[in-house]
Order: structure tokens, then sequence, then C-alpha cells
């Protein structure tokens, strides 16, 4: 009897002995994140840690990023964070994400966990040489229907609720590169054409605009057409700005070749003939006068100051000089560009450009 009771008392102390054991086991992560969760781990001599991702990082690899980085002194509490909190096959998109210095290691997994669909990026909006394109690129950095996008800039009702028309309705977009967040969505993305357009036309620009006697989509279409006349010497814009504003001025027709271009949709056309001329469109400013309803290009906004900056001189005639320098000569009488342009059509020939 005392020997089965010894017995008894044995396994009742070894099972005891292992019970402790496997909850010291179990629950020393657990008090191990007790005890240094709140804990300030993050290496950094100013206030705010910039993280930079190039592509997307599973919470899982986000203790080794770190560590690499050396943003973070150790990796062991935050692993053992997300594998507590269930993050670990989560995804932070890549994009800019701002910490603080002074986060614990629990609130930098908990706001990471939060942002991760929220990260900013730098949404690139080109120049170019259509809308489309245009869509297309910024398609590439966001999660948008390329489609929807364009249709809502033929969208009569919404051009007009902007100040625009569906013509002119582009002259809202100002190229340039803009910290947005990830998931920024259509509704997002023309609240931030109209904010950035705000910003540009300043009352400085706006005032030049009136001098020259032109509405701010005005201007960008008529920098549309400088652009695409001249793409290479940006040093000739604000001559060639100038040029066109004399010919505005004195009720002359534009004469520009891009536009002719734009109304046949062929823009990479090197050489125009007469035949050219004729293609009956609104574009066609040496058919009709004025500027076209519509810009032909999506502007640099550098054009568009060029043109509110514009030199002063008499010139009214330009055409490309002779040679592949890219330059233009000007001239402020018919006789002399007459010159000029048999000059340009002989050196044509003789380079068998068609």
């Amino acid at each position: 009897m005392k020997s089965t009771f010894k017995k008894l008392k044995k396994l009742i102390y070894l099972f005891l002995i292992v019970s402790v054991g496997l909850m010291g086991y179990y629950s020393s992560p657990l008090i191990y994140l007790y005890l240094n969760k709140d804990k300030k781990e993050i290496i950094s001599n100013s206030e705010k840690v910039n993280l930079n991702l190039n592509e997307n990082l599973l919470f899982n690899d986000l203790g080794n990023f770190l560590i690499e980085n050396k943003i973070l002194m150790n990796s062991k509490t935050i692993n053992s964070l997300i594998e507590y909190k269930g993050y670990s096959n989560e995804y932070l998109n890549k994009g800019k994400y701002t910490i603080n210095r002074n986060w614990s290691t629990n609130k930098l997994v908990n706001q990471l966990y939060i942002m991760r669909n929220q990260n900013i990026i730098d949404l690139y909006v080109p120049s170019a040489r259509n809308l489309k394109t245009v869509i297309r690129k910024i398609a590439t950095q966001i999660a948008i229907d390329t489609s929807a996008i364009y249709n809502k800039f033929r969208d009569e009702n919404l051009a007009r609720n902007y100040g625009f028309s569906t013509l002119n309705f582009s002259t809202i977009i100002i190229p340039n590169t803009y910290e947005v967040y990830s998931n920024l969505n259509a509704k997002g993305l023309f609240k931030l054409f109209r904010n950035e357009y705000k910003k540009f036309w300043n009352s400085n620009r706006i005032k030049k605009a009136n001098i020259i006697g032109l509405s701010q989509s005005e201007v960008t279409i008529l920098a549309s057409i400088v652009q695409m006349e001249q793409q290479i010497k940006f040093d000739e814009h604000s001559k060639i700005a100038g040029l066109y504003i004399n010919r505005l001025q004195k009720g002359m027709k534009l004469q520009a070749d891009p536009t002719v271009k734009f109304a046949l949709k062929m823009p990479t056309l090197r050489r125009l003939y007469y035949k050219h001329l004729e293609v009956d469109s609104p574009y066609n400013t040496y058919k009709y006068k004025g500027l076209p309803p519509g810009p032909i290009c999506i502007v640099d906004p550098r054009v568009i100051d060029a043109v509110l900056n514009y030199s002063k001189h008499d010139y009214i005639f330009m055409c490309a000089k002779p040679s592949y320098s890219g330059y233009h000569n000007f001239s402020s009488t018919n006789v002399e560009h007459e010159k000029y342009k048999k000059m340009y059509i002989s050196w044509l020939s003789l380079e068998k450009i068609n």
C-alpha cells in the first residue's frame, strides 16, 4: 500500500514538474513580449525616420529589413510581436513611410499595419503627346481604370463643374511628381489635378496671363503648340511664344505646323506639303485664326512659364534651320522668311527627308 502511494506521489510530482515546465515553455514568449513590447528600439538621430520600400515587403521579413537598414537594434521583439498578432503573411506595400523614433516596438508594428495600404508613393504625371499616354503612365503606378479616367475627361458635366469644356479639360493637368497615397482612386486623382492646378496658377501667373490677354487654358493651349514646335531646344521656347503672341495680336493665323499634324493625327510627320494644310479641322491654324479649342499635348509647366515670360521682339515668321541643330531662323518680313524657307526645303531634299 505504501509502495503504491509512493509511486502515485512520484507521478503527481512528475506531472506537476512537467506541467510547470510546459507552462513555462509556452508562456515564456508571452512573458518576453509583455516585458519588451513597450521598449523603444528604433535607432535614429532625428525624431522622424523615413522608410522607403521599392517593392512590397512581407511583415515576416520586416524585422530583418529594419536591421539591415540600421533602423532597429534587434529583430527578436518585432518578429515575436508580428507572429503573435498574426501579421506574418500580411504585406507592407511599396512606398514611403514615416515612423517616429519614440515609438515602442509594439506601436511601430501597429502603425505600419494600419499604414500598409495607405503608404505614400511618388506619382509621376508626365508631359506627353496625348492624354491617353499620361493616363496609361499613371495607371502603372496606382490602381485606376484607364478607360474610366479617359471618359471622365469627356464628361461635359464634370468638365463644366471644374470650369472647363471637354475640349480644354486636360489643361487642368500640371505634369510633375506628387506624393500621394498608393490607394488613390479616380475621385482623388481629379481632386489632385484641381488642387495642383490652383497652386500652379497663382496670382502672379494669372496676372501675366491677363496682360497677354489670354485665359489660363488659352495660355496652356499656346504652350502646347510651342512645346510641339520645339521639342529639343528649350531655350527657344520663350522666343517662339513671343512670335505666336505677335501673330495673335496682329490678327494673323498662327500657321503652326504641329497643329496640322495634330489635326491629321500624324504627330511624327517630318515634312508638310500643301495638301496637308487643307485638312478641315478647328485645330488647323493654317485654315482658322486664333488658338485651337484645346491643347495638342499635355504641357510641361516650364513651357507654360516660357509663354507667360515670352520674349518681346517683332518676329512673325520662323523656319527650321537647314541643319540638324534643332534651332530655327526667325524673321519679321515675308521676304526674309521665304529666303530661309527655300534654304530649308533645299536641305530637306538634299538629305532625302520626305
